[in-house]
C-alpha cells in the first residue's frame, strides 16, 4: 500500500512538473484574435475631416500569437486603417511660379505587419498583463479624389490662370519602427480571450522635416520653394503616418484555438 502511494505521489509530482512547463493556458498554445483600435485625432484630420479631443482615427488589427511558455509568447499582426492629411497651405513652386491649393483634407489609406514578443507579468499566456515589443513596416497611399485641387500659374506678365487640377502622382509613404502595448486580458468559458490596453508607435522611417506641420498648420509649415510636388506630398503622409500611428487605445477578442 505504501509503494502504490509512493507511485501515485511520484506520478503526480512528475505530472505537476510537468504542466507547469506547458505552454498556454489548458495548454493552448495558438490564438487568433482581432482589436479595434482608436488613435485620437487631435491637431490632424481623421477620415472624415473631424479633428479635437473626442475625434479619433479607427484601426482593425488581426493578430496571431504562439505561446512559447506559460509566460511568454511570439505574435505576427496585419492592420488596416484610413486618415485625413490636412495640407493647410497651398503648395508652391516658385522657380515653376506654379501654386497648387486645396479644398478639402485627403485621405491616408495605411496598411501595416506586425511582429512582436510578449511577456506576461502574471497569469498564464495568454491571460493576464502583458507587455509587447516589436517591429511594424506599413505602406500608405493618399486617395486625391476629392481634395478639390486648384492649379494656379503665373505667366511672365505676371498674369495668374486657375484651373481644377487631377494630383496624379506622390502621396505615398513606406515606413517602419517600434511598437509597445501593455494590455490586461481575461478568458471567459475557458476559450474566448477579452483585452484592452494602449500602444506606442515610433515610425522611424516617417521623418517629418517641419516639425510644426505635426502641432498645428497655422505654425507657418510651408513647404520650401522649388520643392518637387511629388515630394511635398510624400512628406506629408510620412509625416501623417508618424502622428496617426504614436498613440492608440484598443479592445480585442479572441479565443484559445490549439
Amino acid at each position: 500500500m505504501k509503494k502504490i502511494a509512493l507511485i501515485l505521489l511520484i506520478f503526480f509530482a512528475w505530472n505537476s512538473s510537468f504542466s507547469q512547463k506547458t505552454p498556454g493556458y489548458l495548454g493552448k498554445k495558438i490564438v487568433p484574435s482581432y482589436s479595434m483600435g482608436f488613435a485620437p485625432s487631435f491637431f490632424n484630420p481623421n477620415k472624415n475631416g473631424a479633428k479635437g479631443i473626442f475625434t479619433f482615427n479607427l484601426f482593425h488589427q488581426l493578430r496571431l500569437d504562439y505561446a512559447t511558455s506559460r509566460k511568454a509568447a511570439v505574435g505576427i499582426g496585419f492592420e488596416t486603417y484610413s486618415t485625413g492629411i490636412d495640407y493647410g497651405y497651398a503648395y508652391e513652386n516658385n522657380s515653376q511660379n506654379v501654386t497648387i491649393s486645396f479644398a478639402r483634407h485627403g485621405i491616408l489609406n495605411v496598411k501595416g505587419f506586425q511582429l512582436y514578443r510578449t511577456f506576461y507579468s502574471n497569469g498564464i499566456a495568454p491571460m493576464g498583463k502583458k507587455h509587447s515589443i516589436g517591429l511594424k513596416v506599413l505602406f500608405s497611399s493618399t486617395d486625391f479624389d476629392d481634395v478639390g485641387a486648384t492649379k494656379t500659374k503665373l505667366d511672365i506678365y505676371g498674369n495668374s490662370t486657375s484651373a481644377p487640377y487631377k494630383i496624379s502622382k506622390g502621396g505615398t509613404s513606406k515606413d517602419f519602427g517600434f511598437m509597445y502595448s501593455y494590455s490586461s486580458s481575461r478568458i471567459i468559458a475557458d476559450i474566448v480571450v477579452l483585452s484592452f490596453g494602449i500602444d506606442f508607435n515610433v515610425i522611424f522611417s516617417a521623418h517629418f522635416k517641419y516639425p510644426g506641420s505635426i502641432i498645428n498648420e497655422e505654425l507657418g509649415d510651408n513647404a520650401p520653394s522649388n520643392q518637387a510636388e511629388e515630394a511635398f506630398l510624400n512628406d506629408k503622409a510620412k509625416q501623417r503616418v508618424f502622428s496617426s500611428q504614436f498613440l492608440m487605445l484598443k479592445i480585442g477578442i479572441g479565443f484559445l484555438a490549439f
